[in-house]
């Protein structure tokens, strides 16, 4: 009999937190701050304008271009892979610098995996592999014509 009314009172002080839980967060919900919130914030924000972005130096990555994209990427233990669709896979020297060189020494090892563009195999035309010790190393997949060989 006593552990029924322990179990009573203890929802009831249950009830009772929520209920006074409740109404201050009602409460807190009718409070508006001063000011516009858009003008309050302008220091910290700025939208801009893609196109008007200045061109990128000759020497720095192109990491928006219409050649290729990036469609996945991935980490883990020290390790990043990039998955690249694009229009020219020999390119992949090219395509894998400009996105290793600026995280390189973030990495033990950085995979560029390079499909070609419209392909719907799930395979990859090409691989650059980067580590710090071996650097930059090419590998080129036989395509599926090649393997029904």
């Amino acid at each position: 009999m006593k552990i029924q009314w322990l179990f009573r009172i203890g929802l009831v002080a249950c009830a009772i937190a929520l209920g006074v839980l409740n109404l201050a967060l009602w409460q807190q919900q009718g409070e508006v701050p001063s000011g516009d919130l858009a003008s309050d914030n302008n220091d910290e924000f700025e939208v801009v304008n893609l196109d008007a972005l200045p061109e990128p130096e000759a020497d720095e990555p192109q990491l928006v271009n219409d050649a290729w994209e990036i469609t996945d990427m991935a980490t883990a233990h020290g390790a990043f892979v990039i998955e690249v669709e694009a229009d020219d896979p020999s390119r992949t020297d090219e395509i894998a610098r400009s996105l290793v060189e600026p995280i390189k020494t973030d990495y033990d090892e950085i995979l560029v995996y390079i499909h070609q563009r419209g392909d719907e195999s799930d395979l990859p035309a090409r691989r650059m592999q980067w580590t710090p010790s071996g650097g930059y190393v090419e590998l080129e997949y036989p395509s599926e014509e090649d393997s029904a060989r």
